[in-house]
């Protein structure tokens, strides 16, 4: 069970995170341009996880199923954390 909490936390605290980015972006005109670079560099990277996905699960020390269990988790983060300060 413990497990789960500390997996909630961390799901929390990553939706945060990509909140206070995508709420800085909508708040402060400025910042926009490095929110939109920021979201794009993220969407690169996740990318990138995705097409190495052997090499980095055994780099890491998971297995294949971890990996893309938390590649998964990734992704939502992003996704949640930003349509959460987007939608109105």
């Amino acid at each position: 069970m413990a497990k789960v909490y500390t997996f909630c936390g961390y799901f929390l605290i990553g939706v945060s995170t990509v909140g206070l980015f995508s709420y800085t972006a909508a708040a402060f005109p400025n910042m926009a341009a490095f929110s939109f670079w920021l979201s794009v560099v993220a969407s690169i990277l996740l990318i990138v996880a995705g097409l190495a996905d052997d090499f980095l699960s055994e780099a890491l020390g998971l297995t294949y199923h971890q990996y893309i269990g938390a590649l998964i988790s990734a992704v939502a983060i992003s996704l949640i954390g930003g349509l959460i300060q987007w939608v109105q």
